[in-house]
């Protein structure tokens, strides 16, 4: 792995395309996806969190409604206060991004990591990608691993890709190229041709019984969420 891709590696989205990429299952955030608006504000007003990060989202995103991020912050902080994970990491999007606010890598970096210790998966990415550029502060490649681990162990097919590099190329590690190629090719459901060139990359410096291990740890592979809204 080079430090050249790692840095690529933004962190995950903006607050325009949260409400599309967490792949929840959970009913209650799927039924408020498609819920009238004032459906959503009288649930927010009744203090429900899941309503309160869908209209703070809806605010950001300008859907249904004018866009304005200060309301966006105001109803995300609401369900944040009451421990909402996706909420602490809207706002950590919202503080890095000055969404609305004068920007703040500090608060950013605290919702963030609030968010990552509750099990938000892709707050958790956020966070190794924070850790292994260090441009936000402490840079530890040891930290960044753990966080990529536990999303990628979640199903998060981008840390899976870079848990995958650092594994193979012993960042923060010692090098494990079988468990690199399981994570590579788990990876594959969201970039196939990423995947498939770490893969054949390993290859050379693999025997025949370490990829039939790999290929079998990732058949075998299941999710394990920390966290479902």
């Amino acid at each position: 792995m080079t430090r050249r891709w790692m840095a690529g590696a933004a962190l995950l989205g903006g607050l325009v395309v949260q409400l599309t990429t967490n792949g929840s299952t959970g009913a209650r955030a799927e039924d408020l996806r498609d819920q009238p608006l004032a459906q959503i504000e009288q649930l927010a007003d009744a203090g429900r969190a899941d309503a309160q990060r869908e209209l703070g989202i809806r605010y950001g995103q300008g859907t249904g409604l004018a866009q304005d991020y200060g309301f966006a912050r105001t109803w995300s902080a609401k369900a944040a206060a009451q421990g909402d994970p996706w909420a602490m990491r809207i706002m950590g999007l919202i503080y890095l991004n000055g969404l609305g606010v004068d920007a703040d890598r500090f608060k950013a970096l605290n919702y963030f990591k609030r968010a990552a210790d509750a099990g938000e998966m892709f707050a958790q990415y956020n966070l190794a990608v924070i850790y292994y550029d260090g441009d936000m502060g402490e840079q530890s490649y040891a930290k960044a691993l753990e966080w990529y681990r536990r999303s990628a162990d979640q199903g998060n097919a981008k840390a899976q890709h870079n848990l995958g590099l650092m594994l193979a190329n012993g960042i923060g590690t010692a090098p494990d190229k079988v468990e690199a190629y399981k994570w590579f090719e788990l990876s594959g459901s969201s970039d196939a041709a990423a995947a498939t060139t770490e893969m054949q990359s390993l290859v050379p410096s693999m025997s025949s019984n370490e990829i039939a291990e790999a290929q079998q740890r990732a058949e075998t592979w299941h999710p394990n969420f920390e966290w479902m809204p």
